[in-house]
């Protein structure tokens, strides 16, 4: 009993709230004196990063679907809900920016104004709805695309998979509706603060800081667990250990957000637990917020955006190295009306050049990883004899037409006639040898 009695001081001090939305009367008292003309003031130096970084991650967003669906033609489910996220995801990054500027937290706790004690909570409702939606479906579009690219490799890996998406989806709905109904009525959660009405109206509410704390902490949990899933898959493919750490960095983007999710589960915690000054200490958390979606869009893009780079970035490289490349095998030059087609053939063979077993290219696509082989096809430089021979092909006539005397005469050719490419259609197979002409033939036209 005794170790228990020196155990309760450390333990009151562990649970003890010292800050929250109720501050005690003296506390009260050793607030200043309202300021309501010209108070302290946060500035806008944050909500022209939040715009900016919002502005880059839509870019990014557009540039992902155009090369899922203009360019790859293999856009999935992940693209879809992560095009459903885009519209929380401003709605987000839109409601920390007037909440930093405009509904109160700009302000110390003193000098907020009755007006902006309401609209404080009501932002802070929007902020908390838009996030829980906007990042719920984002893990599950990452989590779809690594169900993607798993193809049959490992079982163990889609059990993960599969349960992390319901993992993901039963959170979401479950603080999405902790959230919305923390007060009962559910509206009183916007007067929390205002005086007037508390005093006509019976209001009871949850711990909202409890609720907040545990989603931020979660949320992180999430994240974690998100980035490092496909490390393991990757890591069992036999393939150079630089093409390893390079895959693993390109997913390991996502450890970015972790650390936002980090740094808002710690500024919610402060908030509720460590401060009365709600308002001005909520601001960093709310820069955090929309930061760990905005940040989170961009590091889910990246492994699709590599074909998209490819198609814009590396044409003119790709076309100098073709010509610099001499004698020997090479590999036949597209034209430049088949750009686009070839290159999604390309990516489409060199998916199906990776085992888990193996590795047949230097290359891992970044959209798909399928267990299969493959052919890649070479054609060796044509040597002297074969050149005059494919030379002598390059000017065709016709076959005269039946009005100039059809196939009988002693000269059937027209004059000039060098050689002559004639097909016959597959539907022609098997009649007589006397074929139409007209149905027969295809044939080449002078040069």
């Amino acid at each position: 009993m005794s170790q228990v009695g020196v155990l309760t001081p450390h333990v009151r001090r562990l649970v003890t709230r010292d800050g929250g939305l109720h501050p005690p009367p003296d506390v009260l008292r050793s607030w200043p004196t309202p300021n309501y003309v010209n108070p302290e003031d946060r500035g806008w130096s944050s909500s022209i990063v939040l715009l900016v970084v919002l502005g880059v991650t839509f870019f990014v967003y557009i540039a992902r679907m155009w090369a899922r669906l203009g360019i790859g033609k293999n856009a999935g489910w992940d693209d879809t809900l992560m095009s459903i996220a885009i519209l929380p995801l401003f709605g987000l990054t839109i409601s920390a920016v007037l909440a930093i500027r405009i509904y109160g937290f700009q302000w110390h706790v003193w000098d907020q104004t009755k007006e902006t004690l309401v609209t404080a909570r009501q932002i802070t409702m929007s902020i908390e709805i838009n996030y829980m939606i906007c990042t719920t479906l984002i893990k599950v579009s990452i989590l779809c695309f690594y169900r993607r690219i798993t193809g049959s490799v490992t079982i163990t890996f889609v059990y993960w998979v599969w349960g992390s998406i319901i993992f993901c989806v039963l959170y979401g709905i479950t603080f999405v509706l902790l959230i919305s109904f923390t007060c009962s009525p559910a509206h009183g959660f916007f007067h929390i603060f205002d005086i007037a009405w508390r005093f006509q109206h019976e209001l009871t509410c949850r711990d909202e800081g409890a609720i907040i704390v545990a989603v931020a902490a979660i949320s992180t949990v999430q994240d974690f667990i998100i980035c490092l899933l496909p490390v393991f898959l990757i890591w069992n493919l036999r393939i150079p250990k630089t093409q390893k750490f390079a895959l693993c960095g390109i997913f390991a983007l996502g450890l970015v957000t972790c650390i936002c999710g980090i740094l808002r589960t710690y500024y919610a915690s402060y908030v509720y637990y460590r401060t009365y000054d709600i308002t001005w200490y909520a601001y960093y958390g709310w820069i955090w917020t929309a930061l760990e979606a905005d940040l989170a869009v961009i590091c889910a893009s990246a492994p699709a955006l590599k074909m998209f780079f490819r198609r814009y970035f590396n044409m003119t490289t790709s076309h100098s190295d073709y010509a610099r490349s001499g004698g020997g095998s090479r590999r036949t030059p597209m034209p430049p009306s088949s750009t686009a087609e070839s290159r999604d053939k390309e990516s489409t063979l060199s998916a199906s050049r990776t085992e888990t077993g193996g590795i047949h290219d230097d290359e891992v696509p970044m959209d798909r990883i399928k267990v299969s082989q493959g052919l890649e096809i070479q054609i060796d430089e044509r040597d002297d004899l074969s050149r005059r021979s494919f030379a002598s092909t390059r000017k065709l006539t016709t076959l005269p037409t039946l009005q100039d005397g059809g196939w009988q005469g002693s000269n059937p050719w027209r004059q000039g006639c060098r050689t002559v490419c004639a097909a016959l259609r597959p539907s022609s197979r098997g009649i007589s040898q006397t074929r139409s002409r007209e149905r027969d033939v295809e044939i080449g036209t002078a040069i």
